[in-house]
């Protein structure tokens, strides 16, 4: 009932641009997800910590290639200590990722019900296929989009 509520919601929201080609149509509704997506790693993650957190870890790298030649005990501890500052960003990262995972499991089956068949159509053969369905121009899209939102944002 609530999903059918959201699918009849994202298809009166996506209305203009599924009767457009259906290549276009996805763009335009990748675009639309992959903004939301970024969206959310911008204001569920505190931006300027991720940011010291990887500046951290490379100026330990660093001191962890010099220290490896000269002192392999201390190079050990430097990666014990890079380790937790990663394990530290994983956990900051998570809560947008759980909740990028609940938006993408509600609409990537309304997508796949609205998106039949061969989407863009290639000028050459890859694995014997000459065209991309729904999913694999989705994953096509967003993976450049997602850059530049994240760049356009500054988003980590």
């Amino acid at each position: 009932m609530v999903v059918e509520i959201y699918y009849n919601a994202l298809t009166t929201v996506f209305g203009p641009v599924l009767g457009l080609h259906p290549a276009v149509g996805e763009l335009a509704i990748a675009v639309f997800i992959t903004f939301i997506i970024t969206l959310f790693y911008k204001f569920l993650v505190n931006q300027n910590k991720v940011k010291d957190i990887r500046d951290k870890i490379k100026e330990i790298q660093k001191k962890s290639k010099d220290a490896q030649k000269e002192n392999p005990e201390k190079s050990k501890e430097l990666t014990t200590e890079m380790f937790k500052l990663t394990n530290q960003q994983m956990k900051m990262t998570m809560k947008p990722m759980l909740v990028t995972l609940l938006f993408v499991i509600l609409t990537f089956p309304w997508l796949k019900t609205v998106f039949i068949g061969p989407i863009a159509y290639l000028p050459f053969s890859i694995f014997g296929r000459e065209w991309f369905g729904w999913f694999l121009w989705y994953i096509i899209l967003s993976m450049p989009l997602s850059v530049v939102f994240r760049k356009a944002m500054d988003v980590i």
